[in-house]
Parts: C-alpha cells; structure tokens; sequence
C-alpha cells in the first residue's frame, strides 16, 4: 500500500511538472503580430507647410503596440521616404529613420521640425505636392547587439507634403541711411547684404533711392552680430572703415551687385542688368532682357515660352561672368566666375510663363520662379 502510495505521488508529481513546464514555455512563444495589429494611422493625410506653421502640430504618427506573443520589448522606428526608393533591391535605402523613445507609441511633429525632414534631410521641392511614404518599423533587438533572429514588423502609410523654403538668418549687414534719408530699422530685404559661409564676406544686390548723397547714396552698414560696429567710408569708393562716414553707391543712381569684406574692410559695386539664356533663345545673352520692379525688388520677364526638358541661366551685362542656375537640390546658385558651377535650370512644361529671379534676401537666400 505505501508503494502504491509513492507512485501515486510520483505519478502526480509528473504531471504537475510537464503541465508547469509546457505553461512556461508557452509565455515564451514568439508569433509575429500582422501589419494590421499595428493600427499605424497619420492625423493628417496631407500637410502644407508655411512660416506660420512652424509652430503648430501638423502631423502627429500613432500606432498600437506589437504584440509578438513572448516577453519582449519591441523598438519602434519611422521611416520616410519617396514612393520611387521603396520599390525594388534597394528600397528604402534612402530613407530618413527616426528612433522612437522606449514605451512611445506616437511621434509628433510641429511645422518647423517636419519641413526641415522633408525639405533639408529627405530633399523633397519646396513649394511644390508631393508623395511621402511613412513606414512604421516595429522590431526585438538583443542586449548583446546581435542581429536578431526575429523578423522585424513594417505597416506603411502614404500623404501628401508640400514643404517650403525655409529662409536661413545669415549674419548680415543691414543698409542704414546717411544724412536726412531713412530706411528700414528692422532687417529688411532690399537693404541686407549677407555672409552664407558665416565669415567674413558678405554680399548683397541694392538699389538705393539716391536719396540723399554725392554723387550716390549715403549710407552706412551696420552689423546683425553687433550693432556697435558700423562701416563706413574708408577713404576711397572701394574701402571701409569702423570711424568713418558715410558710403557711397558707385556709380547711383543703379541697381549694384555689392560685396563687402569686413576683414580686409574692402567694398565693390557692380552695376547688373539681368536676362534669360538658354535652349529656347539659341542661348542669347540680350534678347530675353528681365526688368526690375522697385516695388517687389524682383526682376521680372513675362511672357517667355518654354519647353519641357529644355534648360537655361540666369545671364548678366551680356555675359556669364555673373551668372545664376541651381545645385543638385534645385537651389539657386551662383555659377559665375571664377568658380563656374551650378547645374542648368531644367524647364519642367511647355508653355508661356512669368520668370522672377529673386535676390533682395541676400546671399544665400536668392530664389526664383517660373509660373
């Protein structure tokens, strides 16, 4: 009978311990989550960016937590990227990943910080709709850094963006009148010239009113880094100093390319008078003359005919050694001598249009636009 006893116990012992352990291997299951668990939605199914965003919440990206079936802690990421790069051996090779914080389960962002994603990392066109592909990646890492053995989890989500150029606050010099004339206290365009490489050299286009001067305007630069330094004339039209008076344009009245150097305390005016070259005027450097509006500080030529997949430049005085096109992001840039580069501007349609060369805003900040 205590035999019996003993096995019974045994027997029962047993069981507890396979039934104990098939429990506890089953907490430690991994099954993937679909893509549909994730319930990964975007508060907004376009966004259209502008200044006056900046500072409101424009998209915010929520999803559920990934649920893989065993004791571990998932890490969340998101991707961006353009519908083109998801396809194909190397998709989403150039995708910007943003890292989610431990246990966050949205991301949201303001206006300021989403068009600097879009426009500054990801490079899409300012001003202009496009397609963004957010790819929600939900994946177990191991302590040890190891790649993990488990497949990680994507859902994926399109929108429409339309970033816009953010203007850069350069260091600048601010045109402030001499004599009884006034200008603009606050930074103006029009009357700024600006570092881009944050040195020493500045440079600007002007055209002053002739106001108030002999033989030009008279004026002074002050600096945006420190408003105690004020240039001003240095002995000669080509010179400047922190205790002279005032400047002068030469030749005035004229619309004047300007570059000052505060280092070697130099300034130069050159008088500009801007047209369109290309593939649809045989490259002419006269016969597409622009005109400059005093009012908008743009100059301006209309009725241009275009054709797709045709190029042109911005011209200067008949030549190139003043001349505009753009980078490989599409930005404005100056492609003269002696450095000679930029990238012909590309026409995207057909067509009659309004081309605006802007450059009241500085170096660095020169735009244009073809509509």
């Amino acid at each position: 009978m205590k035999k019996l006893s003993i096995k019974i116990i045994y027997t029962l012992l047993l069981i507890s311990l396979f039934f104990g352990c098939k429990k506890e291997e089953s907490t430690n299951i991994v099954s993937s989550p679909t893509a549909g668990s994730l319930a990964f939605k975007s508060s907004a199914a376009s966004v259209v960016l502008t200044a006056a965003t900046d500072a409101t919440n424009v998209a915010t990206f929520s999803f559920k937590a990934a649920n893989f079936g065993a004791s571990v802690i998932p890490v969340y990421s998101l991707q961006f990227d353009v519908p083109a790069d998801t396809l194909g051996a190397n998709a989403w090779a150039n995708a910007i990943t943003v890292k989610l914080a431990a246990g966050t389960f949205e991301k949201a962002y303001l206006g300021s910080d989403f068009n600097s994603l879009l426009a500054n990392q990801l490079m899409l066109p300012t001003g202009t709709v496009s397609t963004l592909v957010v790819r929600l990646k939900a994946e177990v890492t191991q302590n040890t850094g190891a790649a993990s053995t488990i497949k990680p989890i994507y859902s994926s989500l399109t929108m429409t963006v339309n970033p816009y150029k953010a203007t850069i606050e350069y260091p600048a010099l601010l045109v402030r009148g001499g004599n009884s004339w006034k200008t603009p206290t606050a930074r103006t365009n029009g009357f700024v010239l600006t570092s881009s490489k944050f040195n020493d050299k500045y440079e600007g286009y002007l055209n002053l009113p002739n106001a108030d001067g002999y033989g030009g305007d008279a004026f002074q630069l002050v600096s945006s880094k420190d408003a105690t330094k004020i240039y001003g004339w240095g002995g000669t039209a080509t010179t400047m100093s922190l205790t002279g008076g005032n400047l002068y344009l030469t030749p005035a009245p004229a619309y004047l390319k300007v570059n000052a150097d505060v280092s070697a305390l130099t300034i130069t005016y050159t008088p500009v008078k801007f047209f369109i070259s290309g593939d649809d005027n045989a490259w002419s450097t006269s016969s597409t003359p622009m005109v400059y509006n005093a009012t908008t500080g743009k100059w301006v030529a209309a009725n241009v005919s275009l054709t797709a997949g045709k190029t042109f430049v911005f011209t200067c005085n008949g030549g190139y050694d003043i001349s505009y096109k753009v980078d490989a992001n599409g930005n404005l840039v100056y492609a003269g001598a002696p450095t000679w580069g930029g990238i012909n501007i590309p026409v995207a349609k057909t067509g009659v249009f309004t081309v605006t060369l802007d450059l009241s805003a500085g170096d660095g900040n020169y735009t244009y636009s073809v509509k």
